[in-house]
């Protein structure tokens, strides 16, 4: 319950308070024996004396409050209230019951359905990481007996090239 609170000024409030100062501001003129003290004193308390006459005047409002057990019996004290429609009702969560328990069997079975396909993805995931290796270590073998074959070619054309220079020269 959030009830919008609306600020206003309250002029007899003011007022009041104008008048009981002017009073104080009197009295202290008349013990300070200065000249107005009963002047002030005057307008004070006349001050005062409407101020009392007008709030006699002032109307008080309440905010109405709205008997909620008249419209809705169940929120009242009456404990032999029946809802007509209670077993429609107890009918309708027994169903409602019914689908929860069927939701939560699907979903019981779906997530056993979802642990094993993700345990087959880690086996999965596993092997390939183990060829992967295997791949690996091989593709660096096979690169090893690449160079040593492109050395030993290197070797025997350069072995090639002395030869037909050999040849060359003793024709």
């Amino acid at each position: 319950m959030n009830d919008s609170i609306e600020k206003k000024f309250d002029f007899i409030n003011f007022f009041y308070g104008l008048g009981a100062a002017i009073i104080l501001i009197a009295a202290m003129f008349k013990f300070l024996g200065w000249n107005l003290g009963d002047i002030l004193f005057i307008i004070g308390l006349s001050t005062e004396a409407i101020i009392f006459l007008i709030s006699s005047f002032d109307w008080k409002y309440t905010k109405k409050e709205y008997e909620w057990d008249k419209v809705f019996p169940q929120l009242g004290n009456n404990k032999n209230y029946i809802d007509p429609e209670l077993n429609i009702l107890e009918g309708t969560q027994e169903l409602q019951i019914k689908k929860i328990i069927e939701s939560l069997t699907t979903l019981h079975s779906s997530v056993v359905s979802l642990n094993n396909a993700t345990r087959k993805l880690n086996e999965s995931i596993e092997k390939i990481d183990k060829n992967f290796d295997i791949i690996s270590e091989t593709s660096s073998l096979y690169q090893n007996e690449l160079n040593t074959l492109k050395e030993k070619i290197a070797k025997a054309n350069y072995n090639l090239k002395e030869f037909d220079n050999f040849t060359i020269n003793k024709s």
